[in-house]
């Protein structure tokens, strides 16, 4: 079944990886277009999302257009590891930090303080940030590769439920986006938020990811 590609010779282009064992050569294709700042739709542990470099400020306006969003509400970052961790958020206590080493990989997002590594254009009015580190291979993978977070957003149908069925997703955004990675049909369940930036930490959204995992409610 892998790799399969469609639309050849297009801006666009849909790649099938391996969701178990994803093909080097093939992330690397989809590295090549996010550091020319393409969009790339991604699969995964919750949702199929838009992702972009977070350094590659036209992609982060053209999401943001795609979406329809406020340009004042904020995007969270994928990120590989706990070094990206430490290098985009500030303040991660050592509670903290064993909380998200124990559950990461995992479905959740934690707002801590944004470092000063963020560009300016994610922050808004609090300069937090939202961090994800999904527990799928093809995302770890792909970031890895990249060597810097990606900025994420979900996608939606116009009755705001997800997509995820990447054909339905290439039939749908045609070629607004560079390549759409497909990664099998998700089960559409959005990441439990929590945001690590108070103190107790609050509860934002109780999504896929146990609550009582977290061991902090």
């Amino acid at each position: 079944m892998y790799p399969r590609q469609v639309a050849e010779g297009l801006d666009q282009v849909i790649l099938d990886i391996d969701p178990a064992e994803p093909q080097p050569w093939l992330l690397v294709r989809a590295v090549q277009v996010l550091r020319e700042g393409g969009i790339v739709v991604m699969p995964t542990d919750t949702v199929y999302g838009l992702t972009c470099g977070i350094t590659h400020h036209d992609a982060i306006r053209r999401i943001y257009r795609l979406k329809d969003m406020d340009p004042k509400k904020p995007l969270s970052i994928l990120v590989s590891d706990m070094t990206m961790v430490g290098r985009y958020a500030r303040g991660v206590s050592t509670p903290a930090y064993r909380l998200l080493k124990r559950v990461l990989p995992g479905p959740y997002t934690f707002i801590f303080p944004a470092s000063p590594e963020v560009p300016k254009i994610m922050l808004r009015k609090r300069r937090t940030i939202g961090i994800r580190m999904p527990d799928n291979p093809i995302a770890l993978a792909l970031i890895a590769e990249m060597g810097e977070p990606l900025l994420s957003s979900s996608i939606r149908d116009p009755g705001q439920a997800f997509v995820n069925d990447p054909e339905e997703i290439e039939s749908s955004l045609g070629n607004q986006v560079e390549m759409v990675i497909g990664g099998g049909v998700l089960l559409p369940v959005p990441s439990t938020v929590v945001d690590m930036s108070e103190d107790p930490p609050v509860l934002l959204r109780a999504g896929k990811g146990d609550v009582e995992a977290l061991e902090l409610f």
